[in-house]
């Protein structure tokens, strides 16, 4: 059964993305009076390490709505120098965005479980799902059951926290969610080498690489 307190306290920041508009004079006599676009901004986004002793479980989910049935997951454990203790790409069944973004949190926690970890961090960028993880919101895209299953893997590992991070924090475990169409599998950290465009990302993640991200200002 899901937690009646919240798991985890404090929220994050987050910024919706500006809207188009048209100029003032293209608009009909029925329309809205013309409002300017707030101002954008540029932020820097990076993927940070976890705290020294903890782990980070970044994880992803990808689907694709053109008929082909196609739907993925895709995460990966770091410890606290950016080193990937383990990471997976899988394609499962077909579904909406929220629940294949579930499936990814759900598969990286049993992982981290069974690798014996102790205090995770859970980190995407399905903001909804984070939030309701964390108590701040209670709209979900996902059913009672899955969230009850979430929260029981959470509360296995005597740390834990979960995290929003922007995409552009998250390229590793998206990254894995494209490999899952072509080449899954899990690959454990000194064992076996990682496909190339994954090492890579890891690589940028690792050496602290900034990306930029374009937000509105409100």
């Amino acid at each position: 059964m899901a937690c009646a307190a919240p798991l985890f306290a404090g929220a994050h920041p987050f910024s919706q993305s500006p809207c188009c508009h048209h100029r003032a004079q293209q608009l009909s006599t029925a329309a809205r009076p013309f409002q300017p676009s707030p101002p954008s901004r540029v932020i820097l986004v990076r993927w940070t390490p976890p705290p020294r002793g903890w782990s980070k479980v970044n994880f992803d989910g990808s689907v694709y709505n053109d008929g082909s049935g196609r739907a993925s997951i895709g995460g990966v454990i770091r410890d606290s120098a950016g080193r990937v203790v383990l990471a997976f790409a899988e394609p499962t069944e077909h579904s909406t965005v929220g629940i294949v973004e579930a499936l990814a949190l759900i598969r990286g926690l049993q992982l981290a479980e069974e690798l014996g970890l102790d205090r995770v961090v859970a980190e995407g960028d399905d903001l909804v799902l984070v939030q309701l993880l964390r108590g701040e919101e209670t709209q979900t895209r996902i059913p009672a059951v899955m969230q009850e299953e979430i929260v029981g893997l959470l509360l296995c590992f005597p740390g834990r926290d979960v995290r929003h991070v922007y995409r552009e924090g998250n390229q590793v475990a998206h990254t894995l969610c494209r490999q899952a169409y072509h080449g899954p599998g899990v690959w454990v950290g000194g064992r076996m080498p990682l496909p190339a465009a994954v090492w890579a990302k890891t690589e940028e993640d690792r050496h602290g690489v900034v990306h930029e991200r374009t937000c509105g200002l409100r």
